[in-house]
């Protein structure tokens, strides 16, 4: 994984970390493309960090007080937050709950980065799932990086529940039989 993408995912693990202290125990979980650059340690690539949070503006008050400031940056759609050492990578808060409230969230996976900075993934089988659905919103295989991303996830889990997967696949409107090579 690259040194500065590391620096920047420490940073976003002690903003985490802090929120759930702050926050009583909720957790900031970190979703999208981003999941996936972490658990293949850096063979995709993502420029944002999206995370879903109980509590926005408790999450934008951390950001802040860790040098965050909201986008202002031309051609951008000012949806998010960008750090001033991070001037190519965003970190957007995605609303509702986590996908849409269908995940298990006590099979969640946690990456302690170092004291006081921690990131918290969905299950893997909600981020095949997710990768999955969105190839099926694409327009096909101009997007097979999204069928591949799914396919390294599901080679790299420890343990995968074969019916929760397919369920949460089948939910997320993606094809089960894509994992197959």
């Amino acid at each position: 994984m690259d040194e500065n993408y590391l620096k920047a995912v420490e940073l976003l693990g002690e903003v985490c970390y802090k929120y759930t202290q702050a926050s009583g125990g909720d957790t900031a979980w970190l979703v999208g493309g981003a999941s996936v650059v972490i658990i293949t340690d850096g063979q995709f690539h993502s420029g944002d960090f999206d995370l879903v949070v109980g509590n926005q503006a408790l999450f934008e008050t951390i950001l802040r007080a860790h040098g965050f400031q909201e986008e202002r940056c031309p051609g951008m759609l000012h949806i998010g937050f960008m750090h001033p050492g991070y001037p190519d990578l965003g970190w957007q808060l995605v609303t509702g709950p986590l996908f849409g409230g269908k995940t298990d969230t006590s099979r969640r996976v946690a990456f302690h980065l170092k004291e006081g900075s921690e990131i918290t993934l969905p299950p893997y089988e909600d981020i095949i799932a997710d990768r999955l659905a969105q190839f099926a919103a694409q327009d096909g295989k101009s997007h097979f990086e999204l069928v591949k991303q799914a396919r390294m996830i599901f080679s790299l889990a420890k343990t995968i529940d074969p019916s929760y997967l397919a369920a949460r696949i089948r939910a997320e409107g993606g094809d089960p039989s894509l994992l197959e090579d």
